[in-house]
């Protein structure tokens, strides 16, 4: 019975292990409950061989207690009880060996039946091994995949970064839409009172593009202005070891001394010094002698370094860092 439980044990786990039956371990089985069932039946012949002989017993001992009441009584060749007797004995004997055998051949077909269930987790215990150690080498592709992907990221990250620093660093100076029609509005109350005469260097085609945007932002505040000139300003060459001039850059804005003229170039510095763009009063001479109430622009080549949303953003960052610093 105990080999028969550890049996049913080791069934349960193979299923368990595997999931489907297995046709060895069902034939194992088979087999061992098949010399079980003999034994039983052996034993049973046993008892039924065990009760014959308690008939026979019977018999003898009522016979002993006559004849100790009797003596002149004797047993009776011819009685039954010695054939049943006899008939009984053998089918102890033969019980009894049955019995031995079948159990040894259940106790062979379990010692089969555990030893195949040792292979099938032995089995299941490589596969489990092999599962685990393809899943440690998919977690690390995975690993390895997640870090290249970052790595990807990270490499994009500083491309984009390289190219806004070189975009910044380059970049033409412009006026979006919204700049324009935001400049107009703020400057619109000058638009009676002053004109505006615009020029640009010649040789820069982003100063004159630059002119046209500064020229559009006046007029979508009705303000009167020329139409953008362009000027050459040739350089005296060849003398030896001459005076090397500074370039002009930026926009450089003139006016008149009337007070409207004065008060609007004003205004216009602030409205593009705002927006990242570098712009000064003209010094030499600072007025023009004229006695109308005019400004004019002067659109220079492009300064050095970034310009527009993009020096903004570099003082923002400069800023941040200080106070990061003092912290």
């Amino acid at each position: 019975m105990r080999n028969h439980l550890i049996s049913f044990a080791l069934s349960f786990m193979s299923e368990s292990i595997s999931g489907a039956p297995d046709p060895v371990r069902l034939s194992l089985e088979a087999e061992s409950a098949k010399w079980f069932t003999r034994s039983l039946i052996s034993g049973g012949v046993v008892a039924f061989g065990c009760l014959l002989e308690i008939w026979e017993t019977a018999i003898s001992v009522r016979n002993w207690f006559r004849a100790r009441r009797d003596l002149t009584i004797k047993e009776d060749p011819k009685s039954w009880g010695i054939p049943i007797a006899a008939f009984g004995l053998l089918l102890v004997v033969w019980g009894i060996v049955a019995e031995v055998t079948y159990e040894g051949l259940a106790s062979n077909a379990d010692a089969r039946l555990r030893a195949h269930e040792s292979d099938v987790l032995s089995i299941a215990e490589a596969n489990t091994a092999a599962a685990d150690k393809k899943s440690g080498e998919a977690e690390k592709t995975a690993g390895e995949l997640t870090k290249g992907a970052a790595q990807l990221r990270k490499d994009a990250e500083e491309e984009h970064l390289a190219r806004v620093k070189i975009e910044a660093a380059v970049g033409w100076r412009s006026l979006s839409d919204k700049q324009k029609r935001d400049i107009g509005a703020a400057l619109a109350s000058f638009g009676p009172r002053a004109s505006v005469s615009i020029w640009f260097n010649a040789s820069s085609t982003e100063a004159e593009m630059f002119a046209n945007d500064i020229a559009e932002a006046l007029r979508s505040g009705r303000i009167t202005t020329s139409a953008p000139g362009g000027i050459i300003d040739m350089r005296e060459g060849g003398n030896w070891n001459g005076e090397i001039k500074s370039v002009h850059t930026g926009v450089i804005i003139q006016s008149t001394k009337a007070p409207a003229a004065i008060e609007f170039a004003a205004a216009l510095i602030k409205e593009l010094t705002s927006r990242g763009f570098d712009v000064k009063r003209q010094t030499d001479p600072p007025f023009d002698p004229k006695p109308e109430p005019i400004i004019w622009v002067n659109v220079e080549a492009r300064p050095r370094g970034p310009q527009g949303e993009y020096k903004l953003q570099a003082e923002r960052d400069a800023k941040k860092s200080k106070n990061k610093a003092n912290n």
